[in-house]
């Protein structure tokens, strides 16, 4: 049974066509195609430097700013240590000495004041 299916199916053999393919100048870009396709490729290897050279710095300022935030929030979660020249004073907080001549915060010192003057 195989051998008569065999034996039915025809032997393909190559026919002559009357198809012709040429080789004409509008079917290949030429010369001028590979200039601009070369110039292109030439391009985007250059845009793809330049964008990995930014996201390094763009990489380095984040990690800069990770650092700069993890300080200063191990800072503010230091316990405040007392100044170790402080005095306790209490409650009612320390007596202060008010002379009677008080000077604002415009004015000058006296002229009895200045250094070098002696007196």
């Amino acid at each position: 049974m195989i051998a008569t299916l065999l034996l039915a199916v025809p032997t393909p053999s190559p026919s002559p066509s009357d198809v012709t393919i040429d080789g004409t100048p509008l079917g290949s870009p030429g010369f001028l195609g590979f200039v601009f396709t070369f110039a292109l490729a030439v391009a985007a290897v250059f845009l793809f430097l330049s964008l990995t050279k930014q996201m390094r710095v763009v990489d380095r300022r984040a990690k800069a700013q990770e650092l700069e935030d993890e300080r200063r929030d191990a800072e503010e979660q230091a316990p405040v240590r007392p100044d170790p020249g402080a005095v306790e004073t209490g409650a009612a907080g320390p007596d202060l000495d008010v002379s009677p001549r008080q000077t604002g915060p415009d004015d000058g010192p006296e002229p009895d004041d200045r250094p070098g003057t002696g007196r």
